[in-house]
């Protein structure tokens, strides 16, 4: 969905760009062309509604992309700085640091990052963690699960605390090839 809001941003971008250049003279005859079509301005004339509306539904577009980028926002800043009170933060951040020693001392887990997003109505835990391509997922969520972010739920003080574990393997880069080891003679 994402990519689709971009690829129909970027080209409405590139219209609008194009007509801001044609109507400062940069193709020419194009500049010297009425605004609009005769055709549609003569329909405009003889038909005294079509102008306002037109407008209008302009408006209201206008109006609804607007509303659509704060919500768009507002879900940004709530995930990087969450709507909770000063305390909770420095308990969730200083439970954070352990949830994430906790989790990489499991078998098969390399990496975790801890995030607690959301709002103070419907906070939530964001954990991300990446395993070795042979390990059990089952194994290395069931004891998260019962050990660390129990722990977690405790010291931040919200025991019902909602979680989300994203797992992904954890994959060399690309780009960043290894160098192979010299074999010990």
């Amino acid at each position: 969905m994402k990519i689709a809001i971009a690829v129909i941003g970027a080209a409405l971008f590139a219209c609008g760009a194009t007509a801001f250049a044609a109507g400062l003279g940069a193709f020419g005859a194009v500049a010297d062309r009425p605004l609009l079509d005769p055709a549609l301005a003569r329909f405009a004339g003889d038909n005294g509604w079509f102008l306002p509306t037109a407008a209008g539904v302009a408006e209201i577009l206008a109006l609804a992309g607007q509303l659509w980028l704060v919500v768009q926002a507002r879900y940004a800043v709530h995930q990087w700085w969450p709507d909770v009170d000063p305390q909770t933060r420095v308990r969730a951040r200083a439970a954070a640091g352990d949830l994430a020693r906790d989790a990489r001392g499991l078998p098969g887990v390399h990496d975790t990052r801890v995030r607690l997003t959301g709002t103070a109505d419907r906070p939530r835990l964001l954990l991300k963690v990446a395993c070795a391509g042979d390990t059990l997922v089952s194994e290395v969520y069931g004891e998260l699960g019962a050990g660390p972010v129990e722990r977690y739920r405790r010291a931040v003080g919200m025991p019902d605390l909602p979680v989300v574990i994203r797992f992904r393997p954890d994959l060399p880069r690309p780009g960043k090839r290894r160098r192979p080891q010299p074999e010990a003679a």
